[in-house]
């Protein structure tokens, strides 16, 4: 049985540590690199090596290679478990997962791993939509039979089968749970098989093996052209959850290759992701103002033709209704408390920012990170500014991720946004 490692965030993790040696640290970085390019990030971004051990990047999730399971966790200030179940609330929000806080509460209480909690969250969902039925749909078949069943194919009956006076050409459809979708979810719950290592959730996983077995096993389940719609409602978010899962990198033989498992995401692209969903819907329901994800615009230059040239992709525009904006960008970096002046800001930033505030001319902006207790007592705003020669408002400001319960977290992240997002004190 695999062990479970965990770690953080530029965390090192020296040979010896619960077990960890050479062949691991070759493993694993060799998982690592090749799980970096699938996330189109540099190959040391998920894991560096260093003397005698490796060191954890800014990409969080689960590398699994045979006999360990690496879990790196993002740097939140709070205990192991609230920051994994903190990583799990992200994902909830940034893939709409639907898990709700019952499901939430009960899996804090449990040493489970990232891995583990999400497979089981997946298998009780996924045998609870199973034991109510598999989805079907009519599927076409073509055959000789003796009997009529369906129409009769009179082109081929008079051809092919023309000395054949026993044969009738056949076309039908039948009712058959060998679908698309039916080939994706069998194909994730034989893959998660292969890699849990909780009795728990194996005696899950081989209950769901059963529902499935009339359903055909694929090679590429990823390419199988799924159909969603209101026969298969049920089944939406359950296909999400298989493609997350497929999505991983894993073999079960080593021919040639270091066999591996890797669910892994950038905690930058995932930060920026969770607070323009949770801007989202807080901000347009009610509907008092729009939500820009990744506006496009505007760009630093035009050439002579009008064409952009080098696009300005905010992370979030909200446009309220008299049409004033504000632009703020996200941040996954940790602040420096000892710089009293700048904060630890990044002049790059800055720079960015300022070319935002040119081209939207926005109310006002904000660069947002993570809360975190050296920083401040509270999240918040931490400083004011404004851009020389502009006089726009400029904000530096933290929002908390690391609550331990489902309510506090919707209901302190939104008010802390929206706060943001309605600031009418522009003063410095």
């Amino acid at each position: 049985m695999p062990v479970p490692i965990t770690c953080h965030e530029w965390q090192e993790l020296h040979i010896g540590y619960r077990g960890l040696n050479q062949l691991h640290v070759d493993r694993l970085h060799t998982l690592a690199r090749r799980s970096a390019r699938y996330l189109k990030k540099p190959e040391d971004a998920v894991l560096t090596q260093i003397p005698k051990g490796l060191k954890a990047g800014q990409i969080v999730g689960i590398l699994a290679i045979p006999n360990l399971t690496l879990e790196i966790l993002p740097k939140i200030d709070d205990d192991k478990n609230n920051t994994r179940m903190a990583l799990v609330r992200m994902l909830n929000v940034v893939y709409d997962l639907r898990i709700s806080d019952g499901e939430i509460t009960a899996l804090s209480k449990q040493q489970f791993d990232l891995l583990e909690i999400l497979i089981r969250l997946f298998s009780i969902r996924l045998l609870t939509a199973v034991r109510r039925g598999l989805p079907r749909r009519y599927i076409n078949h073509e055959e000789d039979l003796r009997l009529l069943r369906g129409k009769l194919d009179v082109t081929r009956q008079v051809t092919y089968l023309a000395a054949r006076s026993d044969l009738i050409a056949c076309r039908y459809d039948e009712l058959s749970p060998d679908t698309p979708l039916n080939r994706v979810l069998k194909a994730t719950v034989l893959k998660l098989s292969d890699i849990s290592r909780s009795t728990a959730n194996v005696r899950l996983l081989n209950e769901l093996k059963i529902h499935f077995d009339c359903v055909s096993n694929v090679q590429n389940p990823l390419n199988e052209l799924v159909r969603l719609d209101r026969t298969n409602n049920t089944y939406h978010n359950l296909y999400r959850w298989a493609c997350l899962f497929l999505k991983g990198d894993y073999q079960t033989t080593t021919s040639g290759q270091i066999s591996g498992f890797s669910l892994l995401f950038a905690m930058n692209d995932l930060f920026e992701k969770f607070i323009g969903n949770i801007l989202k819907r807080t901000l347009e329901n009610p509907p008092e103002s729009r939500v820009l994800l990744q506006n496009k615009a505007h760009s630093v230059l035009l050439n002579e033709n009008g064409q952009k040239i080098f696009n300005l992709i905010p992370d979030v525009v909200i446009r309220s209704n008299n049409k004033e904006c504000i632009v703020l960008d996200t941040k996954w970096k940790h602040l420096n408390p000892k710089d009293d002046i700048k904060l630890g800001v990044e002049q790059s930033d800055i720079y960015q920012m300022m070319a935002y505030a040119h081209a939207y001319e926005p109310k006002r902006l904000i660069l947002l990170y993570p809360w975190n207790k050296n920083i401040a007592s509270e999240p918040g705003i931490l400083c004011r500014w404004k851009l020389s020669g502009m006089k726009i408002p400029f904000h530096v400001a933290t929002v908390k991720v690391g609550y331990s319960n489902m309510k506090d977290f919707y209901k302190e992240i939104g008010s802390t946004l929206i706060s943001f997002a309605t600031l009418t004190d522009d003063g410095p």
